[in-house]
């Protein structure tokens, strides 16, 4: 918390984004949520990639007593399937940006008619990010005020 400075300025307001997303129900719903999805998506994707090393070691331990033309085919479907493994890692990936697109476009939507309706009821003329004053006065802050707005508007986020 910074130093208060001084008495409050008509129509001047401060607004930390980041405080009011990661204060508010939805932005940790969201962070909540996401984080389940990415943990889980990677954890599929290391379960094959543990398989396929699996079958890497077992592959080479047999080596010697595989036929040449055995072994370079079983070598090529390996290749195959840690490809699969890397095509789906990119799904993945690809997925996770889609939700978290998705999910951050329902907090943006409801933090902005969260401020609107502060900035009409505080009558804010301009606001200042919070984060990056060095001292205010707590009058100024609508930081609270648009997280309880938004709170009123979206609990969670539907990925």
């Amino acid at each position: 918390m910074a130093q208060t400075f001084g008495p409050p300025i008509a129509g001047m307001c401060l607004l930390s984004k980041t405080g009011v997303i990661s204060g508010s129900r939805a932005g940790r719903s969201m962070q909540q949520q996401v984080e389940t999805l990415r943990t889980s998506l990677a954890g599929d994707v290391a379960r094959q990639r543990t398989a396929l090393a699996g079958l890497a070691r077992r592959l080479e331990a047999q080596q010697g007593t595989t036929l040449p033309l055995d072994y370079q085919r079983q070598l090529g479907a390996l290749s195959q399937q840690s490809q699969i493994v890397t095509q789906t890692e990119q799904q993945h990936n690809a997925r996770l940006q889609q939700v978290q697109l998705r999910a951050q476009q329902q907090v943006d939507g409801a933090l902005n008619t969260a401020l609107s309706r502060v900035l009409t009821l505080q009558r804010c003329s301009v606001i200042f990010e919070r984060d990056t004053a060095y001292g205010w006065n707590n009058a100024m802050d609508i930081t609270p005020a648009v997280t309880r707005e938004m709170d009123g508007i979206l609990q969670a986020v539907s990925l």
